[in-house]
């Protein structure tokens, strides 16, 4: 069931944050990576200052403009995200030195087919390519049956326990998740199509920054560009509790859900509850450690929870 969204402050102060936004974070992230390579900027500085710039903006907004007061941030949930940015920074770190060994002996082998393209024609391919891969996995999580489905479920879960969605709780995944999209879904295929560090900047802000504000508590529209990227409103739905609506499988770009049948778009409303169908299947989304131990505890024993709930 879809609610409509009353008015929460000074309706011009709120028009300006609603329909701006978007277009004004997204624009930043575009002249950072037009300025970046012009001013020889270092790169691994410039996307993680961008970075945090981005988060301590949107927590900004979230503090001033909260879209619901109820998916507010709480120190209870502020804790678990850092359990899990702990634990997603261990596994990233994990992945560049056990992957990146493999991706280096790649790059040394070929040079790519990317490796002389323009950034306008290899960044838009790589973020083809990756959203292609991304969207397979993704929906696969999602909707794939049998043990290989049940497991890419299990792995992915942890991003749709909890029950309100802000800036910091994007960061709630399964270690196993973030290896499957971090190495296999990003790193091998970056490093495979041989990508400059100009394009391989440009493809981590985008990425990031869509994944980052697409979470954020704050009622940020995109209006008619929903039916090109994927903004905070499309991926609000993916987190409704509804399984009708918890589509929009996409990262940045909304062509394969329209393509597909998963594009869940309906201006001005929201999804009545987030998380997942049957919360009491599953361990609550602070229990961190039952939470990593899904995928080991295999279908059955999901909260032995499985058997209250069928």
């Amino acid at each position: 069931m879809l609610t409509m969204i009353p008015g929460r402050c000074d309706e011009r102060v709120c028009h300006l944050v609603r329909w701006g936004a978007y277009p004004v974070l997204l624009g930043a992230m575009v002249t950072i990576c037009t300025l970046a390579p012009l001013e020889q900027w270092p790169y691994q500085t410039t996307y993680g200052l961008t970075v945090l710039g981005l988060v301590a903006v949107l927590m900004t907004l979230e503090l001033l403009f909260p879209y619901r007061d109820e998916w507010r941030m709480t120190k209870r949930s502020l804790v678990r995200d850092l359990k899990y940015i702990t634990a997603g920074s261990v596994t990233v770190g994990l992945v560049h030195a056990l992957l990146g060994t493999v991706a280096l002996a790649l790059a040394e082998r070929h040079a790519g087919p990317l490796a002389q393209a323009p950034i306008y024609v290899a960044l838009p391919l790589a973020l083809l390519i990756f959203e292609g891969l991304n969207y397979t996995h993704h929906r696969l999580s999602h909707e794939l049956t049998g043990a290989c489905g049940r497991f890419l479920w299990l792995t992915h879960v942890a991003h749709h326990l909890p029950d309100r969605v802000y800036v910091v709780m994007h960061a709630a995944f399964h270690p196993f998740n973030v290896v499957i999209t971090q190495g296999f879904i990003m790193l091998l295929p970056l490093t495979w199509l041989g990508v400059t560090p100009e394009v391989t900047l440009a493809f981590n802000l985008l990425v990031g920054f869509h994944s980052i504000i697409s979470h954020c508590n704050v009622d940020i529209r995109a209006g008619g560009l929903n039916y090109v990227l994927i903004s905070t409103e499309l991926h609000r739905f993916h987190h409704s509790a509804d399984e009708r609506e918890a589509k929009n499988y996409g990262v940045v770009l909304s062509f394969l859900d329209l393509a597909f049948g998963t594009f869940s778009y309906r201006p001005g409303t929201i999804p009545a509850r987030f998380g997942v169908a049957d919360p009491a299947a599953y361990p609550d989304s602070n229990e961190f450690w039952q939470v990593l131990r899904l995928p080991f505890a295999g279908w059955t024993e999901v909260r032995s929870w499985a058997v209250a709930s069928s």
